[in-house]
């Protein structure tokens, strides 16, 4: 007992989480009770239990389950929640229930499942139940089937869907156990019961016994029609009706209507993939000479073709290889099954055969003549199951071909077809142009002289004639003879008229009209309205017996109109509901039983005051009964006797008038009841003190009887009075209850009544009847105000100014009647709602049938050859619609008559015929839907005409058209497509233009409107500028109904030239789609908002905003008051609940507050796919909010959702509170639910309460801080879903918010590119809010100071300009802060640029402007740029070669204010340097000699502070590296070079260059974008100076060098930015345009150098791997040159050279896979087509060099290489093994240890000791004062270990300076052997010696030495291309050859001597070949010149330095 007492203390819901299973026991008890205690749905209680509802029916207790069930249930029916929980407790139910041993459990769970469906869950009710169907469990397997049966048996195959069940019968009749085989037979049966027929062809896999025992069972089914017995929730009233319907006996025909709408067999089938399925070699074999292999083929595909569904594609080589063998195979056995064939595709695909229709057709035409009669049946059946893809009037033109064939087995089969065409047709789809064209042809056929070509034709006539009467058909038949006359009528009596399926018409003709009416029980998703608005306003708690006790003498038919009878203007079945009318006696003794004798007596009596106590008593007896004990009529008929409602007291009267208010919403009240007060009431409206209460009385009865029936008898009655005060009030009450309504009159019948208020002599009554013509123009437009155009003019000016009042109103919606009461939302009632108001102006006015008046004759003089004749034919036709204002929708062949006139040769003509269609149009009104389809595409066809005039006419008439039409019936025939696939750039741009205004606001189309997606593409590439810009704007329309998808799907099938365009025009255009909009109740903001709400916090949170983005409304608030007061209460009550407050307690400290479920990862991903709406609103909705909430509680508890989602501010701040302490504990929750709670946040924002705003934003600032610590990145969806709505609260009216909002925007700039808030802030400065524009500007200003215009974007100059363009704001602020702003960008740039940046400003502003530029330059001066080009240092890098000095750094092109001041400060500040100014002296004049001495470099002093870059915080350094890099591909040349020069001052800095380790590939990749766009921009705009396109290029290259040049940074690119790179740099190469321009050769020269320093400094396999892939590139496309892959296999064989000195650095598995790739995709038998096998010798180099010098081992490398077995590579390998003695001896396990060492040997490794002592020496040689020193000791060490192995010390430096050692040391070798050297040679300082190698040491004089001038000027002689040296001895760059592979596969020897270039030498101008002298480079030999010519070069060289 003691485990009893703990577990009884606890709450409910930790009873239900028990151990214990009684305690669970008594919980679920306790849970039930307080299930249906609970009476408001959306109680906060539930969702405490909804989590929890899974282990309520998986409970392990079978006594314990039974009652969880019982709660589950209870919990369903009363809890709004219960749908979230749907497929949890449906899965549950399924594995514990279905399973259980008690039957009773079986029963409650299969319950549930019933109680979800009716929750309107089916689809995952369903979707759980297939899933069970695959249970282990046959017990359970059971169950489900049986659930599924009762679902499908209790709510029809309408909401229980049978096509997802069909698949899974199968498997369930050959299921080993025998119960599951039974049920799933009844399931089968049932199945039979809803869609009959059309389960059998699913039953061809079944076992034929089954079968005959299925059969069977539906025999005794019969023609059992089913009904639906359970209904959903939104279909409660539908189950009254039905009730109803059933007591009056018209059950039957609802049921009749609802079997009768037959399934389609075919869409239950599953469709089959054939053209997947066909044999590899079908088309290889029906092309055969063999006809046994053709036949095996065909074969083949008959079996496939036989499938009754075909999945769609691409049919059209299959279909043309089939019409081949019909066409052409000389084996008629052959062609019989291609026939057999085709026709099995064409039923397969249906209308997916259309495209091929035609041509199929065209082609059994012309083979019917073949005479086995096997061939002839087969073409039969293939051409009738083309027919129903095509129309007769496609194929005219061979039929009538046909017809004239002097074949006869031809006209007769032709004639055979076109009967059985006929017979299908119908008048619509047999017009009389058709039908003239087929019955000339046939006249002549009917005179053959073969009998079965005769028999056809008579066939075809007689059947044709049964289709369009013989009325119609007698005019073309005038020459027949009375014998062939009495043939074609006797055929026409035995012809049979089939419809599409092959079914007699004469069947479909009775449940024809049955089929016309809507079923609502089959429609249950809009059952609910239908039954609502068929139903009164009052309230839906009334009791519903009264509606079935008045609805019993409703006439069948009205009961079955369903959907139809809710249209009605009057309400369907409420204008039905009739009752029989009481005698007086009866009356009097009903009224006596109602009420007592003294009331009775009381009514009648004399006294007022009696009689008003009297009337009081009868509304009390009245209200207090219920609407099934109260008869309306009675009650009426008692208060209507004398004195009645013509009481003078108007006391009593008011009584009465609020009594029959009363009733009029709380009964039945019936028209008879109405007849008997209406009268009265009429005469009272006018009465001074009760008018209102009369007009309240009579809106009320308009509810219960219909507005139409009391409005005409209401008007009627008053027009019978003299009375001029009742007739202008009637008016006045009918005005108002039209806009209360909507428009529920019969306006016909209302006109001859308004006609007569304005010919009343009453001023009054005429305004009444204006102002009522005024309310009715808002509904029915121009249409209303032409029934008036017959009266006087003064009256019609009034009617005039009336109607201009109200002109371009909606109007209002109603809020009474029946469309209060119906749930408007639904899309399909809106667009009946249209269709009823459009029958209803229909049914207003008068129309004329002008059909008799267009006669055959005068079509025919519209057919005339004269122009005159069709012209007087038109004119005629203009003067009959002149007539009739309004036009029947009945106009004979008029329609087909203008669609020839559009048409026609004569262009003024086709204006005329435009007119007449643009005034038929507006006269047909609403019917123009008939006539759409003939017109439409005619009128569409007059878009492509030459005259722009006639154009304009054709989209004005068009457009009349569509403004009562939509484009549904124009795309379901295929217009559009047809259109554009016409090659007429008029018609292609003038209609893709008109659709993309059309498309963007329409309903969604039909699939056939995907046809226009390849031609839509097709214009993308037109010729015409004007038609691709159509098409690039109709993108977008087109992708909203047809989904990006399906253009992507076409694209994908496009020629790869065409491809990569257009895709990128489509990628751009679905950033601009927008979003799915989530479908949204329409009855009105804050209902929208709150209906699909879970709780009534989230509900009151959409509500409490005031701001105007939010939806809220007073009433919504008013409703959530006495929720927050009992909440409240509860807060207060905590001291009394001492157990309660310790359960709430203990919640919060168990459960944290969010977590991890959902990562952010999927909802960006869903929001990038449009799963979910856009977080972008300019005012807030219930969309967003519902949204945010879904995502949201799947990831924070249930308490913190509570808080967040509260309307108390109270919550919202605790919440905040809560994630402040959740900061340090939960920071990766916080992290990845970080989108989550900014969202949250924007949402807080438009809250008013100051103490929980600055909560948030105190609480963004930490979290902000929190992640800049951790150097996080914001998610671009992040940063777009907060940032702009946080710039809005800039603009706060109190000044610490925006204070703390600028702090927060500070922080920001450290998580997210400042380049990107600079975007966001500019869209700030749109704002109407002067504080937040202010703000935005000066955080602008801030911004250029810190970054320079760098950050501007889009552009500096679209940038300035909108900040300029403040200056003139009426605002002071707003002005100040504008010229703050752009005063510091006046800084920064300089007067000339920044005038030119920001254009003309007005004069008062630039006067503003300059006198602010004044003021500042006077406290700081601008910044000068700099004039010269040159390097701020001297470069450093002792390996950096001459012909490197000679690529320009990106800083020497830049002046200082785009150098270092535009850096942002905290990440690149300005560097402090003490700088030494260096002036150019006074050239002295030297003897010649000098020049050649070794000079000594001076010391320069520049000292400078340490740079402040190690107190930046790694966070921001990232974050601007990312915005400086970015800048690189900007197209402004400056803009680009101002960002390389950034990364130049980093890249100085060995400690800030780490900095950039993690943006190397970006670097390298905007790099190689900038390449390719200045190659392919910048070089083609002569608007760019060359000059700044050279200066680009050095730019480029330098920062380029410089990151080759860090061994950190050089290696960490990865290979496919290494092959980009690589890329660009060749095509730089073979760009020729590059060496025609000044300096051009020298840029070539240094790109030579950069390829090898990248194949030298970047990671050897990255580098190696891009190379072949490059490479295998060049072969794959022929759009490379034959010189662009040279190059690239020049640049392998330089690394196949590297290959032996960095094996040991080569990750050998990758380059194995590459080249594994490379054979795979190109394998060497398919070289000996191809020109040239040079890159396969290349490939086969690498992989035969790195088997050399791997040996055997390297097979051991394959493992990156799938099945290696089958490779390539490993043949290759193993064969270059076998020829290699060693590697074949290791391959054995022996070896060759001479051998080995030999080939394989390796230089000895050094030691430390050794290593640091070699670098000693290096060092040396480096400085200048200690060269010799250095080259002695070199040569010392290398006599003392001549085992040593140098290259790793002097393949780091460059060829000229290893040339210079190795020439020093043989000096050395000369001297020490007693030979005599040059001074010069000894000195070793020539030309080979850079300046670049020798850097400025501490030992050197510090003075000034005119010798180092004279080096400066060296090195700018260099630098220039002005060295008086070879070019292509200043540096090898590939220098030497790379030795092409033989033939074999052995590698060539290496010919050191022979050299080739990697690209073409750059040319040399004359001048330059003069001066250049070969022998130059000789330090032999001293250059022997003229000193006038020196002095000339020194001049030269002075002027391109200043330049």
């Amino acid at each position: 007992m003691g485990d009893d007492s703990e577990w009884m203390k606890l709450p409910t819901d930790e009873k239900v989480q028990h151990k214990v299973w009684k305690a669970r026991l008594a919980g679920y008890e306790e849970a039930c009770k307080l299930f249906g205690s609970i009476t408001n749905e959306k109680s906060p209680e539930f969702n405490k239990y909804a989590g929890l509802m899974k282990k309520f029916v998986t409970d392990t207790n079978a006594v314990a389950q039974e009652k969880a069930l019982d709660a589950v249930i209870a919990f369903m029916e009363n809890a709004n929640v219960a749908g979230r929980v749907c497929q949890d407790i449906i899965q549950g139910v399924i594995t514990k229930c279905f399973n259980a041993s008690k039957q009773k459990t079986k029963e409650k769970g299969i319950e549930i499942v019933m109680l979800y469906i009716e929750m309107e869950k089916q689809d995952i009710v369903q979707e759980c139940l297939i899933e069970g169907l695959g249970n282990k469990q046959p017990k359970i397997v059971i169950v489900t089937i049986q659930a599924l049966r009762m679902a499908l048996r209790d709510f029809g195959n309408k909401i229980m869907p049978i096509k997802p069940l069909v698949p899974k019968l199968p498997k369930l009749l050959e299921d080993r156990d025998k119960n599951v085989r039974e049920e799933a037979k009844l399931l089968i049966i049932e199945m039979y019961r809803w869609i009959k027929q059309a389960i059998k062809p699913q039953m061809t896999n079944f076992n034929p016994i089954q079968v005959a025992e299925l059969e069977a069972e539906f025999e005794k089914i019969g023609n059992e029609k089913p009904q639906q017995q359970r209904f959903l929730r939104s279909q409660q009233d539908l189950k009254a009706k039905m009730e109803e319907q059933a007591i009056a006996g018209g059950g039957g025909d609802e049921g009749e209507d609802e079997a009768e709408d037959e399934v389609d067999a075919y869409e239950l089938l599953s469709a089959v993939d054939i053209l997947a399925m066909l044999p590899k070699d079908f088309y290889d074999k029906i092309e055969a000479k063999k006809w046994q292999e053709r036949k095996e083929a065909l074969e083949a595909l008959e079996k496939l073709a036989s499938n009754p569904k075909l999945e769609g594609g691409d049919y059209g080589q299959l279909v043309r290889a089939l019409q081949k063998v019909i066409s052409k195979d000389t084996n008629v056995m052959l062609v019989a099954l291609g026939g057999k064939c085709l026709a099995g595709i064409a039923i397969g695909l249906r209308k997916k055969f259309t495209p091929y229709g035609v041509s199929t057709v065209q082609c059994i035409l012309e083979k019917f003549k073949e005479k086995k009669q096997m061939v002839v049946v087969a073409l039969r059946d293939c051409i009738d199951a083309a027919f129903p893809c095509i129309t007769l009037d496609a194929v005219q033109e061979d039929i009538v071909a046909a017809l004239d064939n002097k074949n006869p087995s031809i006209k007769a089969e032709t004639a055979s077809f076109l009967a059985r065409c006929f017979a299908k047709s119908t008048m619509s789809t047999l017009p009389k142009k058709l039908l003239k064209l087929f019955c000339t042809s046939l006249m002549k056929t009917v005179s053959d002289t073969a009998l079965e070509v005769r028999e056809a034709s008579f066939q075809a006539l007689g059947t044709a004639m049964k289709v369009v009467s013989e009325k119609h058909m007698m005019p073309f038949l005038v020459d027949v003879d009375n014998i062939k006359m009495q043939k074609i009528k006797e055929c026409c009596d035995s012809a049979v008229l089939l419809n599409m399926k092959g079914e007699p018409r004469s069947g479909q003709a009775a449940s024809k009209p049955a089929d016309n009416q809507p079923k609502p029980v089959q429609r249950p998703a809009t059952a609910a309205p239908s039954a609502a608005k068929g139903s009164s306003s009052r309230p839906s708690t009334a009791p519903s017996g009264g509606k079935s006790k008045a609805s019993s003498g409703a006439p069948k038919k009205a009961a079955a109109k369903g959907k139809g009878a809710k249209k009605g203007p009057t309400g369907g079945d409420k204008q039905e509901i009739t009752e029989a009318v009481l005698s007086d006696e009866a009356v009097d003794e009903k009224a006596e039983e109602l009420f007592t004798a003294d009331v009775l007596k009381q009514l009648v009596s004399a006294n007022w005051k009696e009689r008003l106590e009297g009337i009081q008593r009868v509304t009390d007896i009245v209200k207090e009964k219920s609407k099934e004990e109260l008869k309306t009529q009675v009650v009426v008929r008692t208060v209507a006797k004398k004195p009645g409602l013509k009481d003078n007291n108007f006391q009593v009267l008011k009584c009465k008038m609020d009594l029959l208010a009363h009733l009029g919403k709380n009964t039945v009240f019936t028209k008879v009841s109405a007849g008997y007060v209406l009268s009265d009431l009429v005469d009272k409206i006018a009465d001074v003190k009760n008018g209102s209460a009369v007009q309240e009385a009579l809106s009320c009865i308009s509810e219960a009887c219909s507005l139409e029936f009391v409005g005409k008898e209401v008007i009627t009655m008053a027009f019978e009075q003299k009375n001029p005060k009742v007739q202008s009030e009637s008016l006045n009450w009918l005005s108002t209850a039209i806009k209360e309504f909507g428009l529920k009159v019969n306006v016909k019948l209302l006109i001859e009544n308004i006609k007569k208020s304005f010919a009343h002599t009453n001023p009054v009554v005429r305004s009444a009847g204006i102002g009522l013509c005024g309310v009715i123009f808002m509904y029915m437009g121009q249409n209303f105000r032409i029934m008036f155009d017959n009266e006087k003019p003064a009256l019609l000016k009034e009617l005039d100014a009336e109607i201009e009042k109200v002109k371009g109103e909606k109007p209002p919606a109603p809020v009474r009647g029946l469309a209060a009461g119906g749930d408007a939302e639904d899309e399909e009632d809106d667009a009946d709602q249209d269709d009823k108001d459009d029958d209803k102006i229909d049914d207003s006015l008068p129309r004329t049938d002008i059909s008799e008046r267009i006669t055959p004759e005068l079509v025919d003089e519209m057919a005339d050859k004269n122009w005159k004749i069709r012209k007087e034919a038109l004119e005629k036709v203009e003067a009959i619609l002149k007539e009739a204002p309004f036009v029947a929708p009945s106009l004979g062949p008029l329609p087909e008559a203008l669609k020839l006139r559009l048409n026609d040769n004569n262009k003024i003509l086709i204006g005329t015929t435009l007119g007449i269609c643009s005034s038929l149009g507006t006269k047909l009104g609403p019917h123009c839907k008939v006539h759409i389809k003939v017109m439409g595409p005619a009128i569409i066809s007059c878009f492509g005409d030459s005259k722009p005039n006639l154009r304009a006419s054709a989209v004005s008439t068009l457009n009349v058209w569509m403004e009562i039409c939509n484009l549904i019936p124009l795309v379901e025939q295929e217009t559009f497509s047809d259109a554009l696939k016409l090659e007429n750039p008029n018609l292609r741009q003038e209609l893709l233009g008109w659709l993309s205004e059309k498309l963007p606001n329409h309903k969604p189309l039909p699939p056939e409107f995907k046809l226009c997606i390849p031609h839509l593409l097709s214009c993308l590439e037109d010729r015409n500028g004007e038609v691709r810009k159509k098409a690039q704007d109709a993108i977008v329309p087109f992708m909203i109904h047809t989904g990006y998808d399906s253009v992507f799907r076409a694209c994908s099938k496009l020629k790869p030239a065409s491809k990569d365009q257009i895709m990128a025009i489509i990628e751009k255009a679905k950033a601009n789609l927008p979003a799915k909009p989530v479908k949204a109740k329409k009855g009105g903001p804050a209902k929208a908002a709150s209906a699909p709400v879970v709780t009534d916090d989230f509900e009151d949170d959409v509500k409490a905003p005031s701001r105007p983005l939010s939806t809220a409304s007073s009433e919504g608030a008013t409703e959530s008051k006495p929720e927050t007061k009992t909440k409240t209460v509860r807060g207060k009550a905590k001291t009394a609940a001492p157990a309660a407050s310790k359960k709430k307690k203990t919640e919060e400290d168990t459960s944290p507050p969010m977590n991890l479920t959902v990562p952010k990862e999927k909802r960006f991903k869903d929001e990038k796919s449009l799963k979910v709406l856009k977080w972008n609103f300019i005012q807030l909705t219930g969309e967003y909010v519902e949204q945010l909430t879904l995502q949201m509680e799947k990831n924070f508890s249930k308490g913190m959702m509570d808080m967040m989602f509260n309307v108390d501010f109270k919550q919202h701040t605790k919440a905040i509170e809560i994630l402040i302490k959740s900061l340090d504990t939960l920071t990766d929750e916080t992290v990845g639910n970080l989108d989550l709670l900014l969202k949250w946040f924007t949402v807080r924002f438009l809250d008013t309460n100051p103490s929980m705003l600055n909560k948030a934003l105190e609480y963004l600032r930490k979290v902000f801080t929190m992640l800049v610590d951790m150097d996080f990145s914001l998610h671009e969806y992040e940063a777009c879903s907060f940032i702009p709505y946080l710039i809005i609260k800039v603009g706060d009216a109190k000044d610490n918010v925006r204070k703390d909002v600028r702090g927060i925007i500070k922080i920001l700039y450290k998580l997210y590119p400042v380049s990107k808030m600079f975007t966001f802030l500019m869209d700030g400065i749109k704002s109407k809010n002067a504080k937040q524009r202010m703000e935005c500007i000066e955080e602008l200003g801030n911004l250029i100071e810190s970054y320079g215009l760098s950050v501007c974007q889009p552009s500096p100059n679209v940038a300035l300009k909108n900040i300029t363009g403040q200056i003139g704001d009426r605002d002071n602020g707003v002005r100040n802060a504008a010229l703050n702003a752009a005063v510091q960008a006046y800084m920064v740039v300089g007067e000339n640029q920044f005038y030119k940046l920001t254009g003309n400003l007005n004069d008062k502003d630039q006067s503003l402007l300059d006198e602010r530029i004044k003021r500042s330059l006077k406290n700081k001066p601008a910044p000068k740029a700099k004039e010269e080009e040159r390097p701020k240092t001297a470069p450093t890098q002792p390996q950096r070669s001459a012909s490197q000095t000679q690529i320009q750094r990106p800083t020497t092109a830049l002046p200082k204010s785009a150098s270092s001041t535009s850096m942002k400060k905290t990440f690149l500040p300005e560097f402090e340097y003490q700088k030494t100014e260096m002036e150019m002296p006074k050239l002295y004049q030297y003897d010649l000699d000098e020049l050649f001495k070794p000079l000594e470099m001076p010391k320069i002093n520049r000292a400078r502070d340490p740079s402040p870059m190690t107190r930046v915080s790694p966070a921001d350094a990232s974050a601007t590296i990312g915005v400086v890099i970015a800048q690189i591909t900007s197209t402004d040349v400056l803009t680009c070079i101002q960002a390389l020069a950034q990364i130049d001052e980093l890249l100085k800095d060995e400690e800030h260059a780490r900095l950039l380790g993690g943006h190397v590939d970006q670097l390298m990749l905007h790099i190689s974008m900038q390449f390719r766009m200045t190659l392919s921009t910048h070089m083609n705009n002569e608007d760019v100076p060359k000059e700044d396109v050279v200066r680009l290029y050095r730019c480029l290259l330098g920062t380029l060098l410089a990151l080759t040049q860090n061994p950190f940074l050089a290696t960490k690119t990865s290979k496919e930015i290494l092959k980009d790179l690589f890329n660009s740099l060749i095509t730089l190469l073979l760009d020729q345009r590059l060496s025609l321009l000044n300096d051009g050769p020298q840029v070539v020269r240094s790109v030579n150098v950069m390829i090898v320093k990248l194949m030298e400094k970047s990671d050897y396999t990255n580098t190696m791997c891009a190379l072949i892939k490059s490479l295998q590139d060049c072969v794959a496309t022929e759009t490379f040159s034959p010189k662009f892959s040279e190059l690239v296999m020049k640049c392998i064989w330089k690394m196949i050279k590297m290959i032996p000195e960095i094996i040991n650095d080569l990750a050998v598995d990758r380059i194995l896979l590459e080249t594994h790739l490379f054979l795979r995709n190109f394998p060497t038998s398919t070289w000996k087509s191809r020109p040239s096998d040079l890159p396969l010798r290349t490939i086969k180099t690498v992989i035969h060099t790195l088997a050399m010098l791997k040996g055997a081992k390297i097979l051991g490398q394959l493992n990156l290489i799938d099945a290696s077995e089958n490779s390539e590579v490993k043949m290759f390998l193993q064969k270059s093994l076998k020829k290699d003695p060693n590697a074949r001896n290791e391959m054995n396990g022996t070896s060759d240890d001479t051998d080995s060492v030999k080939s394989h040997q390796k230089p000895k490794k050094l030691n430390k000791s050794t290593h640091d002592m070699l670098a000693e020496i290096f060092k040396k040689i480096g400085s200048k004062e200690n060269t010799i020193e250095g080259l002695n000791n070199l040569y010392d060490f290398k006599k003392k270990h001549p085992e040593a192995d140098l290259d790793p010390f002097l393949k780091m430096s460059s060829q000229y300076f290893q040339n210079y050692i190795e020439r020093g040391l043989k000096n050395i070798e000369r001297e020490r052997e007693g030979k005599v050297l040059s001074q010069t040679e000894s000195m070793g300082y020539g030309p080979t010696v850079p300046s670049a190698i020798s850097a400025p040491s501490a030992s050197s004089d510090d003075g000034l030495d005119v010798n180092f001038y004279l080096n400066k000027l060296r090195t700018i002689r260099a630098k220039c291309g002005l060295e008086n040296t070879d070019p292509s001895k200043q540096e090898n760059v590939i220098s030497k050859k790379e030795d092409k592979p033989e033939k074999s596969e052995k590698i060539a020897p290496e010919e050191k001597n022979e050299t080739v270039e990697i690209c073409v030498k750059p040319v040399l101008s004359s001048s330059e070949n003069r001066e250049n002298n070969p022998q130059a480079s000789s330090v032999t030999q001293a250059p022997s010149a003229d000193v006038s010519e020196l002095k000339q070069r020194l001049e030269r060289i002075k002027k391109l330095a200043k330049s």
